[in-house]
C-alpha cells in the first residue's frame, strides 16, 4: 500500500492511478482527494501520457465513497469548504486534458460514483456496482452528483437512484451510459483498460485535448454557441501540424508519429 494511498504506474504514454486504501475499501478524505488531483494533473503536465486509467486497489472496491469519519459533527460553515474543496479536485479531473478512464472494480459508491462519472468515461467489471446512497444518512451527494448524473442518465433515473439509495449493478449501468462496453471478467478488467487506453494514446493529443475541451464546454452552453466553439477548435486542427502528420500517415499507409520531434 502507498505511503499517501494514491499509486502511481507509468506504460509508456498511460498511465495507471489506483486509490490504494483497500482496508477501507478505498474511501476518499480530503487529503487523498487533494492528492488524487495532484497526482493527476501533474501526469497530464508531462506531455508524455496521453491517457490515464484511474481504479481502486483490490477487486472488492473502485472506493466506496467519502470516509464518513471526517464529516460527522461538522457544522454547515465547517462542511462548506471542505465540499467545496471536494467539488474542486472532482472538476479539475473532469477537466484534464488527457483523457481519464474509470476502471471500475468493485463498488463505486457516494463520491466514489461521482469520481466515475468525472472521468473523461467508464468501464466495469462485472464485480462493480454505482450508487448514491447519501439520503439514507440524511444526506446528499455533494461532489457533484446531483448534477452529473443526470446529465448522464436522466432526470427520473437520477432522482430515483437518488433518492431510494438502490445499487445499480453492473449491466444496468452499461444500458444506461454510466459504462460504455458491456461488463467483463474482474482478471480481465484493467488489461482491457489500459488496452483502451493505449489505443487513445495513440491518437493526436492536441485532437483529444480538443474534443475533451468541446465535449465539456458544450454541456454548459447552448448548442449554438458549442458549435462556434467547435468550428474554431476543428479549424485549428486542420491548420495545425498534427493533422499535417496524421493524413499523411493515412495517405502512406503507416502509423502516424503524434509529437515525435524530427
Amino acid at each position: 500500500m502507498s505511503e499517501d494511498y494514491i499509486a502511481v504506474g507509468r506504460d509508456g504514454a498511460v498511465a495507471t492511478v489506483r486509490i490504494d486504501r483497500p482496508n477501507a475499501y478505498n474511501a476518499l478524505n480530503a487529503v487523498i482527494l487533494r492528492r488524487l488531483g495532484d497526482v493527476i494533473a501533474a501526469l497530464a503536465e508531462t506531455g508524455e501520457v496521453r491517457a490515464i486509467v484511474l481504479t481502486g486497489t483490490g477487486d472488492k472496491a473502485f472506493s466506496a465513497g467519502a470516509d464518513l469519519d471526517e464529516l460527522a459533527g461538522l457544522s454547515a460553515d465547517e462542511a462548506t469548504p471542505l465540499m467545496r474543496a471536494g467539488q474542486e479536485v472532482i472538476r479539475s479531473i473532469e477537466q484534464c486534458p488527457v483523457p481519464v478512464i474509470a476502471a471500475v472494480n468493485g463498488l463505486a459508491l457516494g463520491g466514489g460514483f461521482e469520481l466515475v462519472l468525472a472521468c473523461s468515461f467508464a468501464v466495469a467489471s462485472t464485480r462493480a456496482a454505482f450508487a448514491l446512497p447519501e439520503a439514507g444518512l440524511g444526506l446528499i451527494p455533494g461532489y457533484g452528483g446531483t448534477q452529473r448524473l443526470a446529465r448522464v442518465v436522466g432526470p427520473a433515473v437520477a432522482r430515483h437512484a437518488m433518492l431510494t439509495g438502490h445499487r445499480l449493478d453492473a449491466e444496468r449501468a452499461y444500458h444506461l451510459g454510466i459504462t460504455v462496453l458491456p461488463p467483463t471478467e474482474p482478471s480481465d478488467l484493467i488489461p482491457s483498460a489500459l488496452e483502451m487506453a493505449g489505443e487513445v494514446a495513440r491518437r493526436g493529443p492536441d485532437a483529444c485535448r480538443a474534443i475533451l475541451n468541446a465535449v465539456d464546454f458544450g454541456l454548459d452552453s447552448t448548442l449554438d454557441i458549442g458549435l462556434a466553439l467547435e468550428t474554431q477548435l476543428a479549424a485549428t486542427a486542420i491548420g495545425g501540424s498534427e493533422s499535417t502528420e496524421g493524413v499523411a500517415a493515412f495517405k502512406q499507409r503507416r502509423t502516424p508519429k503524434f509529437g515525435v520531434k524530427a
